[in-house]
């Protein structure tokens, strides 16, 4: 057992002392569970228990089961019985909707079992593992393992001894001590251990239940599936854990850092879209960091509390994915003996892109006495490259609230409010707000950078104080008046309750979860990783603000400047396309907004048309820096800004793609038009007609970053045909409105232009293997295989050296994997496999964006080991920091890319022409509109039973269920929808979907089935 009751007559009451991630016991606990210890008064996300304990309590206990489930908790039932009938037993009460987190598995022996979607059981482990494994350790090693669920965070109840029931008396506690049963099992050492018989066992259950409401908001939620958490304080990590854990409502983001600060400490609030030059030796453009508003410190009968600092005895902070908040406890004892418990929450409104939220909640355990709390607003922020971006402030501590205006060198402004009130004592936290805070002494200071509310507050022991904070940010990007705008809002936000305020930010990040949520049953680390994914690009995006877009680490660090690359276009907007089109439409809205900087860059070099900056900002100029320091000194040119073309096709890829799926007339016939003529133009200038008869892009550096200045890479020519011909189509059928054709001064000639530039390109394949060759001379250089550098201690390139990098068949990153991924069907079905076989073993991942594409490909291709090894590899990147710089803020590429390896690897979400479905589709309506149906050719990895993945479509809605060997999909929206299922990349069968219904295929005997209507939504 790896806790301990430690009772200190110095300083009061018993209090749970142990390390690792659990939670101590407070001293307040609920009247109905003073019986127990306080051991159990932790909130724990995993409970085992010996089914025997039932008995004439099965009813009762299957009701607080459902209730504990529904919570997300994850329960065990092990049990000496049949499955199928303890199955039964608790099917009268427990909902099928909450038994996915329940299983049951043998008290000796290895059979295990869970419930699928509908409830119904499913196996889990047979009978008899081939490497002797029990249920638990089964259970522990597919389940509560890959969620991170620690062993201080799971209980296991079994039946007490004869012994120590007689020794009990009737009203003591439930024995913690020595048991049978799953009290030796080895697989729970660590766990949490407790005796009970079944009265004691309904005690304990509902115990746990109604510890959910003690701390309200401020609670870490029961799901670890929805959890990231990081337990105690660690120098080392503080940067990469402030990333991480980072808040963002994509108009501004904030990462994690302690309120209080530490001597690591790296705070920064982003405003997205705002730039100052940087302090980097080329000076280039840098995210504007805020003020900084999320300085909330507490000093205890005069000490600071620190996380910092000796005495902490529990220290631990949640990111509340499912409802956007970031979560801290700590227990700390300060050398007066002081015995504190404190608990705070941030959040960044996704209701309302201004507001900032701050709460804490106080509780001194042994003393009665003052604490002190400092809201601060501060503008003595640096960024990362040492750039001072503000020329001064003006505070004003007189108002109802702080404010605190700023002004950049830029001549941007931005207005900043605070407001501190508290929490009505033993009030919900629905309760209006205090005129002030009760029992404090306040007072408001100025300086020439920051504004400061300090209260002096009376605390008595065992009793909460709980304090609410809310800030506002405007700049003058969004009114010419962020001082008024500012104050206005913070009267509003004054006068409303905690619960309101954060309600509706609750609200909004449920709608956005409605869209955007994946479920893989028989997956739990790779659906926690992808939800930590969701979280991050949901947070991101600001559907309202079409002027920015999204940098390489989101709003969550400082790598890169906060530039945006070819990254977005082809990592992120396909998620946002079908998961959030309006935060798809802002994106590429910014690409039209940046088509002037787009057309000098292309002039500069002497090219027709528009050639998008490799890094942007604002303007859309190039951003790339020149030259770049290394670690050892040497300044070395960067070339990406000078030959890193692809992104203009990139970008028109992305039009086109967004499109197809919205259907969105408006953007295809203006701003979309106008991108794709002018990307176009560029390409038809670009290319060169040698005397081969062929056109040909030289001097380019692919997605393959090891080999600059190459001729026909593979990846630019594929991508630069595509955008040529699908530009040409555009304007053939007259899609784009007159006044873009005008304004564009476009001739007649340029289509045709423009399709023999695109039937000329080089292509690279070779006739004989049906190899694509990467660039010219690829297959020439010398061999390579990533096999013989397995384990290594820096990334490759190092490792070779450049020019040794520059002569072999070294692959930085997916270049004609990434090429077959976007371009699956102009690729030949003969040689996917081929080539990526090829290029696989040749590849270093020295880019985080490498691993998804290659499991999005392997997956299509039925390479489950491939596919399942990159889909690890890439849930990785940020959470295992396997690339070792997460400190600069998450790698948001990566997390859209998880997204697309599931959604169009896994569930093979695709584009059928309408064409295809004549034979399927006969007596269909006509949809003049709906040239295109949506098709799924699902690859169902090994061990995943179920996946459910949102997809948005042409305005609908459609829920897709991918099981072996069964499909089902269920339609939402105001019209009909063509889906067909593909099986190896031809129809199979087809329907046209009404909205409401639900309709369902499935493989029988090798045969597709029909689509049948099964029942209504």
């Amino acid at each position: 057992m790896s806790s301990l009751l430690a009772e200190d007559s110095a300083t009061g009451p018993a209090v749970l002392a142990r390390g690792g991630s659990g939670s101590p016991a407070i001293a307040n606990a609920p009247a109905s569970a003073i019986k127990l210890p306080a051991e159990l008064h932790h909130r724990f996300r995993f409970i085992a228990i010996d089914a025997g304990l039932l008995g004439e309590a099965a009813d009762g206990a299957a009701a607080l089961l459902d209730a504990l489930l529904a919570m997300g908790v994850r329960v065990a039932l092990f049990t000496d019985e049949a499955m199928p009938h303890l199955a039964r037993r608790l099917a009268r009460g427990v909902r099928a909707e909450n038994r996915r987190r329940l299983f049951l598995g043998a008290l000796e022996g290895a059979e295990l079992h869970g419930f699928d979607r509908r409830g119904a059981a499913v196996a889990l482990a047979a009978r008899a593992e081939p490497d002797g494994r029990s249920a638990v350790a089964a259970l522990l090693a597919q389940v509560i393992a890959p969620l991170r669920i620690e062993p201080p965070d799971r209980l296991a109840i079994s039946p007490e001894s004869r012994e120590s029931r007689e020794s009990r008396e009737p009203h003591d506690g439930a024995a913690v001590s020595a048991a049978r049963g799953l009290r030796g099992a080895p697989e729970l050492a660590g766990a949490v251990h407790a005796t009970a018989g079944a009265q004691r066992l309904l005690e304990i259950l509902a115990l746990q239940r109604d510890l959910e409401g003690e701390l309200g908001s401020l609670a870490a939620p029961r799901d670890a599936a929805w959890l990231i958490e990081e337990p105690g304080f660690d120098i080392a990590r503080e940067h990469e854990i402030e990333s991480l854990l980072a808040i963002a409502n994509g108009y501004l983001g904030s990462r994690a850092s302690l309120p209080e600060g530490s001597s690591v400490s790296r705070p920064a609030t982003f405003i997205a879209g705002a730039f100052e030059p940087s302090a980097d030796v080329s000076r280039v453009p840098e995210l504007v960091i805020s003020p900084d508003w999320g300085r909330l410190s507490v000093a205890i009968e005069g000490e600071s509390f620190s996380a910092e600092k000796s005495g902490v005895l529990h220290h631990r902070r949640a990111l509340d994915m499912r409802r956007g908040v970031l979560l801290r406890e700590c227990l700390r004892r300060d050398e007066g003996g002081h015995l504190t418990h404190l608990h705070t929450l941030h959040a960044a409104s996704l209701a309302n892109r201004h507001v900032l939220m701050e709460a804490l909640s106080i509780a001194p355990l042994n003393f009665t006495g003052t604490i002190r709390v400092d809201a601060i607003l501060s503008g003595d922020v640096r960024s990362a490259s040492g750039a001072a971006h503000w020329a001064g402030f003006a505070a004003d501590a007189g108002a109802k609230s702080l404010l605190l205006v700023g002004h950049t060198h830029g001549g941007l402004v931005t207005a900043m409010t605070s407001h501190l009130r508290e929490l009505p004592e033993q009030a919900a936290e629905s309760s209006p707000p205090l005129e002030a805070l009760e029992g404090a002494r306040c007072e408001r200071t100025t300086g020439a950078r920051s504004v400061a509310e300090r209260c002096d507050v009376g605390v008595r022991v065992a009793q909460q104080r709980r304090l609410f904070r809310t800030t506002t940010l405007h700049t003058s990007r969004d009114t010419p008046t962020p001082r008024e705008a500012g104050q206005a809002l913070q009267d509003e936000l004054s006068r409303r309750a905690m619960a309101d305020v954060l309600g509706e930010h609750t609200q909004a990040w449920a709608e956005r979860w409605r869209h955007a949520d994946v479920e893989i049953d028989g997956a739990p680390r790779i659906e926690r990783a992808l939800r930590f994914a969701l979280y991050h690009l949901i947070g991101a995006a600001n559907p309202d603000d079409p002027r920015c877009s999204i940098g390489a680490r989101g709003l969550s660090g400082e790598a890169y400047r906060g530039h945006v690359f070819w990254d977005t276009e082809t990592f992120l907007v396909p998620f946002y396309t079908h998961c959030y089109p309006e935060a798809a439409r802002a994106l590429l809205l910014y690409r039209h907004r940046t088509l002037a900087g787009a057309r000098r860059k292309a002039k500069a070099l002497g090219y027709e048309g528009a050639l998008y900056a490799w890094e942007s900002a604002d303007t859309g100029d190039e951003t790339t820096p020149p030259l770049v320091v290394t670690p050892f000194g040497e300044v070395v040119r960067v070339l990406s800004g000078e030959q890193e073309h692809h992104i203009s096709a990139d970008i028109a890829y992305a039009v086109h793609a967004y499109v197809r799926a919205t259907g969105d007339l408006d953007f295809q016939r203006g701003e979309g038009a106008e991108i794709l003529i002018e990307t176009a133009r560029f390409w038809a200038s670009r290319a060169e007609l040698g005397p081969d008869g062929h056109a040909h892009i030289r001097r380019v550096i692919g997605p393959d970053e090891y080999h600059e200045t190459v001729d026909d890479n593979a990846f630019t020519n594929w991508m630069a045909r595509h955008n040529l011909r699908i530009a040409a189509a555009l304007v053939r059928r007259n899609v784009a409105r007159a006044d873009v054709i005008a304004r564009l001064d476009l001739r007649p000639d340029e289509p045709d232009r423009w399709c023999d530039v695109a039937d000329r390109l080089l292509l690279g394949i070779d006739p004989q293997t049906g190899l694509i060759e990467q660039f010219a001379g690829y297959f020439g250089l010398a061999p390579f295989s990533i096999a013989d550098y397995a384990v290594r201690s820096a990334p490759v390139d190092v490792l070779l050296g450049r020019e040794r990098t520059q002569t072999c068949q070294v692959v930085k990153q997916a270049d004609v994997v990434q090429l077959i991924a976007l371009l699956w069907s102009a690729v030949p079905a003969s040689a996917r496999r081929d080539n990526f076989l090829y290029y696989e073993p040749r590849t270093a991942h020295g880019s985080s964006l490498s691993p998804s594409a290659h499991a999005l490909v392997a997956a299509r291709l039925d390479l489950h080991a491939h596919a399942e090894r990159y889909f690890e590899q890439t849930a990785d990147i940020d959470l295992g920091n396997t690339m070792g710089n997460a400190a600069g803020g998450v790698h948001i590429a990566a997390m859209g890319g998880l997204w697309q390896a599931v959604a169009f690897g896994v569930a093979g979400v695709t584009r059928v022409p309408r064409s295809a479905l004549s034979e399927a589709l006969p007596h269909a309506p006509p949809c003049p509109d709906e040239d295109e149906a949506i098709g799924i050719e699902p690859h169902l990895l090994p061990g995943w039973r179920h996946l459910k993945i949102p997809i948005a479509w042409r305005g609908r809605a459609l829920e897709i269920h991918v099981e072996d060997g069964a499909v089902e999909v269920a339609l939402e929206g105001g019209a009909p929808l063509p889906i067909c299922l593909l099986d190896a990349g031809a129809p199979a069968c087809a329907v046209l979907a009404e909205p409401g219904r639900r309709y369902a295929t499935r493989r029988l005997g090798g045969r597709v089935t029909p689509w049948e209507e099964i029942t209504p939504c």
